[in-house]
């Protein structure tokens, strides 16, 4: 999940004791010594402990040392808003908002164990918890062959999850704790300064993950989230290490990572494979390499017939052209390319960067035509047209192209439209864009924006009259001239939806557009219609029941 949007992620109830917990200053600390791992500590019931990793804006990973089962708890909640918030500090001591004075925590408890007490201690807690004890043997192992361990620790516990055969979405999590364990200890190297350690064992998640996709239901995404998560270290490790290493060093690892990307458990994951084999490029500065690479693309080129994999095989060749050949021999690829919308937009950059308009102009219209069947793709030529046309100040070709724009429900074009036109002229332009509006068969977000921009009160009426759904988001906008027609709408919406209810849930539908209609209307006519209601539909006794809560 995204830092942006975990909102989304977490059940409600959670998300809003997590949210009471950051307020009351709950969140003790956060802090981070890399900006992709951080710690904190909650009060709660006792003092616990959250550690997050991210790469970037994605959070990968997340776990607190609280008894709670689910996935998300308000520990992990509160975290997450302090994060989002930038409440954080690489300082020990920082604190992130004064907290209420909590209650002894864990850490000075076992720091006045003597030795002997703490072995006892901990011994005891393993004998009960024997996944305990796996997590410290591992994290603390010093055996010599790490990558069999750790594949071995990644299979027990993808074996353990499953059920005659097969991973629910309840046991996913639980599967992936042996890959979660593993990129850990990846990340530590990777920080530690062990770039082939770091590489090795992200690789070592890869295959028996990307396996567990054949027999798991990963409807939460945790599955693919691991499997980034590992790409991603890769990815760090030898960006981070590359220049520390030397030529054989840099060889050996080059080989590990293509020998991954090119084996067939990746066949269907392509996207995966490119990341991969994306990584590899970053080796291209040795002849040598680079010439295995090329020869590879190649190679797989000829195997491959889908187009999506033929763009991504040409993207990693002009990557290696960018990085060895310079811009020259790149543009030159781009345009060999540039039936592919990928290359073509990046020629239009080319173009705009040397101001040169009017081949930005011409490849959009080429685009336009090419990709006629791709609406996404030809509103993307046309807004870089736009731009081009706003930069030559062609005015006609402006107006004609914002108007075509707004009409495919664009509205961010209306001002730029309205702006081309002086007041006098806009008037029957504006009349123009509405009547082609009213003949569309359904309803426009821009159209119904346009209305209320313009403040075209009795054109929203009509609109309301059209769709009474809409009544109860729009009355605001007509209530003061056409208080009686709004009423109208209310009652002929209330009435048809309160027909169309069958069971309590949707009573209680009915019940807040009534509220809605209250408020708007005030408390006599809400009555009168809640008194109509009840006659008409005194067979309900739950729709009765909701009725009777309005108060």
């Amino acid at each position: 999940m995204n830092l942006s949007n975990f909102e989304e992620w977490i059940d409600d109830k959670i998300l809003k004791r997590g949210l009471e917990y950051f307020n009351k200053g709950k969140v003790i600390s956060l802090k981070t010594t890399d900006g992709s791992h951080f710690k904190a500590r909650i009060d709660g019931s006792d003092v616990y402990n959250v550690e997050m990793f991210l790469s970037g804006d994605v959070v990968i990973n997340i776990y607190c040392d609280c008894p709670y089962n689910g996935s998300y708890c308000k520990h992990k909640a509160a975290s997450l808003f302090a994060l989002k918030n930038g409440e954080f500090s690489s300082n020990e001591e920082s604190k992130v908002t004064p907290a209420a004075p909590s209650k002894v925590g864990l850490q000075p408890v076992l720091l006045n164990l003597q030795k002997e007490e703490l072995i006892s201690l901990i011994l005891n807690i393993t004998e009960e918890y024997p996944e305990i004890e796996k997590r410290l043997l591992y994290q603390y192992e010093t055996s010599e062959d790490e990558i069999a361990s750790s594949k071995k620790l990644i299979r027990d516990y993808i074996n353990g999850a499953k059920r005659k055969g097969f991973i629910d979405w309840r046991h996913v999590n639980q599967a992936l704790q042996g890959a979660e364990l593993t990129l850990q200890k990846a990340r530590e190297k990777l920080e530690n300064g062990d770039t082939e350690g770091a590489i090795l064992l992200s690789i070592a998640v890869l295959s028996p993950v990307v396996k567990m996709l054949d027999y798991s239901d990963d409807s939460n995404g945790s599955v693919g989230t691991i499997i980034n998560w590992a790409i991603q270290t890769i990815d760090d490790a030898v960006t981070r290490g590359l220049d520390n290493l030397h030529e054989k060093e840099q060889k050996k690892l080059f080989e590990v990572i293509m020998k991954e990307a090119l084996k067939e458990y990746l066949s269907g994951w392509s996207d995966w494979r490119y990341d991969l084999l994306k990584i590899c490029t970053y080796f291209c500065h040795q002849g040598e390499l680079r010439t295995k690479l090329e020869k590879q693309l190649d190679a797989l080129k000829q195997q491959v017939n889908h187009s999506f994999d033929k763009k991504e095989i040409k993207l990693l060749q002009l990557q290696i052209i960018e990085k060895c050949d310079g811009e020259s021999a790149a543009e030159r690829f781009i345009y060999d390319n540039v039936n592919h919308s990928e290359f073509r937009e990046k020629a239009i950059s080319y173009e705009f960067n040397k101001g040169n308009c009017e081949k930005v102009i011409q490849l959009c219209l080429q685009g336009e035509i090419a990709d006629q069947h791709y609406r996404g793709l030809v509103h993307k030529w046309q807004e870089f047209r736009y731009k081009a046309y706003e930069i030559v100040g062609d005015i006609e070709n402006q107006r004609k192209l914002a108007k075509e724009l707004l009409l495919k429900d664009n509205f961010t074009y209306f001002e730029k439209l309205k702006g081309l036109y002086s007041l006098e002229e806009w008037e029957p332009i504006l009349q123009e864009l509405l009547e082609e509006f009213e003949k569309e068969k359904y309803p426009s977000s821009t159209h119904l924006s346009i209305l209320k921009v313009e403040n075209l009160k009795e054109k929203i009426l009509l609109y309301c009259k059209k769709r009474t759904s809409s009544i109860s988001d729009l009355y605001p906008y007509v209530i003061k001239d056409y208080f009686d027609d709004v009423n109208d709408i209310f009652i002929t919406y209330i009435q048809r939806i309160s027909e169309e209810a069958s069971d309590r849930r949707g009573y209680r539908s009915v019940c807040a557009v009534i509220k809605t209609h209250k408020k708007a209307l005030g408390t006599l006519h809400s009555h009168k219609l809640i008194k109509e209601l009840r006659e008409k539909h005194n067979r309900r006794p739950a729709f009765l029941d909701e009725l009777g809560k309005i108060k």
